[in-house]
């Protein structure tokens, strides 16, 4: 049987710190301590409990600050300092603030979530939840410290998701730039678009289809009215993103990858036809008046998982820099009392 210090020093070699959050995916994997193994720290006893710093009326104490920075000193092998006391400190109050904000959006933490983090963590070093709470604990941190970080992290990435997944949008030619640069980068032959036999490859449509319904047995009143509102949106119509907050009176549905044989006519010829950003004139159906927006457009049979990939990374990185300015906004406008 290995003994207790080589089962920490497999653990602390196998996972990465919890302090560094990817963009969007934020990371929710944390590293156990190094120090343990020398002996650097030990467990807290009974202490007396201050308050240092208000944020928003949210409280943050000296021993949430000091768990903190044994955390860092550990997860980035630093020696305890003020500046990584204040690292801590600046850490738990952007915590409490994605906290907050994702309480505006009624995004709470859900421990099951947690407990799932922390189990496979465990599970990957032969170990039960208990048993990395045990381990924590020899180097002195309280494992309410790992799941107050895992659960800040958990509601920023739900609530970055919901405020921006409407408004990014990535572009075809931008996924193509990326995985050129990328096959560049890896000595590959870039991924083109391969025409089908006989002709050029049929293209995929990214589309918005707007639904205003025709209830059954409805007059040509009620039509010519729902007529009438198709083509007023097609008249003020600016952007595929404007619809993603939905239209008065209509279903707005996203399709992605369409293609236009799928379509009936007349709508098939009119999204073919249509330039990006465009919207088709209204048809009608027994059912509804329906209108397409064309948001995007390729005629490439590359491949997909490949661009899946870069499509999902440049995602990742876009919706991290609105994560990081939208923090520095919040933190900007935050009320915070230092004691």
């Amino acid at each position: 049987m290995r003994s207790y210090s080589q089962r920490l020093r497999r653990i602390a070699s196998v996972l990465i710190a919890a302090g560094v959050a990817l963009p969007y995916r934020l990371g929710l994997v944390a590293a156990l301590l190094l120090a343990v193994l020398t002996g650097g720290l030990v467990a807290v006893g009974a202490q007396e409990v201050s308050i240092k710093i208000l944020v928003n009326d949210d409280p943050i104490s000296d021993y949430d600050i000091d768990q903190r920075e044994r955390f860092l000193a550990i997860t980035t092998q630093q020696q305890p300092s003020p500046a990584l006391k204040k690292q801590a400190a600046d850490m738990l109050i952007d915590e409490r603030l994605q906290i907050l904000e994702g309480r505006k959006a009624s995004i709470t933490p859900n421990d099951e979530d947690v407990t799932l983090i922390l189990t496979d963590m465990a599970q990957k070093n032969n170990l039960d939840v208990d048993g990395l709470a045990t381990a924590l604990a020899k180097a002195g941190v309280n494992i309410k410290t790992l799941k107050d970080r895992i659960r800040a992290q958990v509601v920023w990435q739900e609530t970055v998701r919901r405020k921006f997944r409407r408004d990014v949008q990535i572009g075809d030619a931008d996924v193509e730039k990326a995985m050129a640069e990328a096959s560049a980068a890896s000595g590959a032959p870039a991924e083109g678009g391969v025409a089908a036999e006989g002709g050029a490859a049929e293209p995929a449509l990214q589309l918005r289809q707007v639904k205003f319904e025709i209830p059954a047995g409805a007059d040509q009143k009620t039509i010519a009215a729902r007529l009438a509102a198709a083509e007023s949106l097609r008249a003020r119509f600016a952007s595929c993103a404007e619809l993603a907050k939905g239209v008065d009176g209509a279903r707005v549905q996203t399709l992605q990858d369409q293609k236009p044989a799928s379509l009936a006519q007349p709508a098939r010829l009119l999204v073919t036809h249509a330039k990006v950003g465009q919207m088709t004139p209204p048809t009608i159906s027994q059912a509804a008046v329906e209108l397409y927006a064309v948001c995007g457009k390729r005629s490439f049979t590359g491949d997909t998982a490949a661009r899946e990939q870069a499509q999902r990374q440049l995602m990742n990185q876009e919706m991290g820099l609105r994560a990081e300015r939208l923090l520095r906004d919040i933190r900007q406008e935050a009320f915070i009392e230092y004691r």
